[in-house]
């Protein structure tokens, strides 16, 4: 899935901005850390879960050894209380916290991670410097 991907599913599911964050790789692909992902993967309060549970048939057996619900080959979630998210705030969505997202690929280190967390550590560090500079103009 790519950007414009993405964000169709999420137009599309029409979920309350405050009720839910997009994790992983979606959310790298949303901030252009990286080109795609497999699928999307969110975190939803317990009370959007009460919401949408039945519309998607959402029971025990459609969860996964990690907790999240399979909705469909693209789209699983994931429930947490709204005071437990771990996400920075957006204008149109809400993406799981950056620095979470390295230490969980820091911790796995798959193959597949690396390039993520190169990236990840560059995008950072891009922005660091990009706040930087932007308040050394404000004090000059």
């Amino acid at each position: 899935m790519n950007k414009n991907d993405i964000l169709k599913l999420l137009e599309k599911l029409n979920f309350p901005k405050d009720e839910f964050y997009v994790l992983s790789g979606a959310s790298l692909v949303l901030r252009g850390i990286r080109e795609n992902c497999s699928d999307l993967d969110l975190c939803v309060s317990k009370e959007l879960f009460d919401k949408i549970k039945g519309k998607y048939e959402l029971t025990d057996d459609k969860k996964n050894e990690c907790g999240f619900y399979h909705i469909s080959d693209i789209l699983e979630i994931v429930v947490n209380e709204k005071s437990d998210f771990n996400m920075e705030k957006g204008s149109k969505y809400n993406l799981e916290d950056l620095n979470t997202i390295l230490q969980f690929k820091i911790k796995r280190n798959k193959p597949k991670d690396q390039v993520d967390i190169e990236n990840i550590k560059k995008y950072l560090s891009d922005n660091l410097n990009s706040k930087n500079s932007k308040e050394d103009e404000r004090i000059i």
